[in-house]
Formats: structure tokens, C-alpha cells, sequence
């Protein structure tokens, strides 16, 4: 068949058909001829141990990977084949780290609080306010690995301090934030829950007893704090977990704060 009567045929102009019948009829494929647009830097070998890799440590960045694998290719063709192979660059949750004792403790308090009334609970937390603006990090994961203990990062507690603050939340709304001078001690938290925690409570929450949540800080923990607790019938401390920040509400106003902030 001839070029002119193929581009007739399949509705093409004759010199299309006649590039294409060029192109094509000496090796009789279907595709692009070999020779032409640009190689690949990598095998199809060398992608997979890169993706292998990056399965095995997903937080590694992507000069970590090339350093491990040997792969060829600058940083945009490691992301482009991590992408190929569904793992994209992702902010990795951070979680704390639990033991089974610590799973355990969590499902034995939330199936013996399932009906409590939550309306009436003091979270309460403190928090550090710093001028350090510590980035997100980054992992390459598939979809829906959030929460893969593999994908996720452990806590880091540092940086430049500015001021230290300590608060409480409830379902009535906000409490007073109450900035700690110095290093927080047994008997500064005990002054805080009796002349600032208990008086600011008792404007939203005027009769009852208080139901304060707190965690198992050493302070928190100490002799005089809990010897002061012991003391008061309008004040009922939660069984809390230990390792439990993820669970208390007021982490949430924490970042909040801290994301207006930067």
C-alpha cells in the first residue's frame, strides 16, 4: 500500500503517512525509533533497589537514598521514580512511643470511661513557646500509611526557649494561661492548682467537683502536689494514661497558638 493511499485510508495527510512509513518500515515496530529522545540515567535495576530502599527507611531523604543505593540520578529522577513506584514526599506523623503495657493501660481507661460526662473535665497541660521554627519532616510513604509505625517520627523536645506557659481548656471554653517564671517545680504547680487553676475554674464551672486531667509528669507526680489533691473534696484527679499527650484536646489549642505564632 502506498503512503498516499494508507493517509487515505486512516485519514492522515499523505507526508504524515509518508514520515511514519520512513520512520518505522526498516525495523517494522510500532513506537519510537531507537536512537532517538533522551536515555534514561538509570536501569530498571537500579530503580528498584532505590525503591526497595526507600521502603526499607522511609525517612530517609533523597540524598540519603543515593548515597545507599549508588543511584545515578540527581534528586528530581529519585522523586520522580519514588513517585512512579506511589511514594510521594509526605509529613510524618509524630506518635509517641508505646510499649504493650501502654497500649494496654489506654484500652482499659477508654473502656471504663465510655460514659463519662466529658463537659465536665479540666484539661490541662503546659507548653513551651520558642522562636525556633523546627520544619515538618518528610517521608516518602504510600497513601493511607499515615500512622505506619514505620512512617512515623519520634518526638524531639528541644530548641530555643522563650517562655513557658501552663493552661487549661474544657468544654465551657478556654481557661486562664498562667506564664511559669523559672523552672517549674512541685511546689510552683501546687501554687498554680490552688490560687490559679481552682479560682478560674469556678467561673465557668461555679458548683461540683472538679474533675482535673493532667499527665504523669514527674512534677505532677510529686509528693506535695498529690498530697495537696488528697486534701481537696471538690477535686477528683483522672486515672490518665501515661505517654497519652496525643489524647488530651488542649495539644490541639498548643498548636494552634504555635501555628499563628511562626
Amino acid at each position: 500500500m502506498s503512503a498516499s493511499t494508507a493517509g487515505e485510508l486512516y485519514g492522515v495527510p499523505m507526508s504524515t503517512a509518508r514520515e511514519w512509513l520512513r520512520k518505522y518500515r526498516r525495523d517494522q515496530q510500532v513506537g519510537r525509533h531507537k536512537g532517538t529522545g533522551l536515555w534514561r540515567v538509570s536501569s530498571p535495576a537500579q530503580d528498584a533497589a532505590l525503591v526497595a530502599e526507600a521502603e526499607r527507611n522511609p525517612l530517609f531523604s533523597a540524598r540519603d537514598l543515593k548515597a545507599a543505593t549508588g543511584f545515578p540520578g540527581q534528586k528530581d529522577t529519585i522523586i520522580s521514580r519514588l513517585r512512579a513506584a506511589d511514594l510521594r514526599a509526605r509529613h510524618a506523623a509524630v506518635k509517641e512511643l508505646l510499649t504493650d503495657g501502654h497500649k494496654l493501660y489506654r484500652l482499659a481507661f477508654a473502656e471504663s470511661n465510655v460514659n463519662r460526662k466529658w463537659d465536665r473535665v479540666i484539661f490541662t497541660d503546659e507548653s513551651t513557646f520558642t522562636s525556633a521554627n523546627d520544619g515538618p519532616i518528610l517521608v516518602y510513604r504510600p497513601q493511607r500509611q499515615r500512622y505506619n509505625p514505620q512512617y512515623t517520627s519520634t518526638c524531639k523536645r528541644n530548641g530555643c526557649v522563650s517562655v513557658h506557659c501552663w493552661g487549661w481548656i474544657s468544654h465551657e471554653g478556654g481557661g486562664i494561661l498562667h506564664r511559669i517564671e523559672g523552672h517549674l517545680d512541685g511546689l510552683q504547680y501546687q501554687h498554680i492548682l490552688q490560687n490559679i487553676m481552682v479560682p478560674s475554674v469556678r467561673i465557668l464551672y461555679p458548683e461540683g467537683i472538679i474533675h482535673l486531667q493532667q499527665d504523669h509528669s514527674s512534677i505532677h507526680d510529686s509528693h506535695v502536689v498529690q498530697e495537696w489533691l488528697s486534701r481537696q473534696a471538690d477535686v477528683k484527679l483522672l486515672d490518665w494514661p501515661p505517654r497519652a499527650p496525643d489524647m488530651n484536646p488542649i495539644e490541639n489549642m498548643w498548636s494552634e497558638v504555635k501555628r499563628t505564632m511562626q
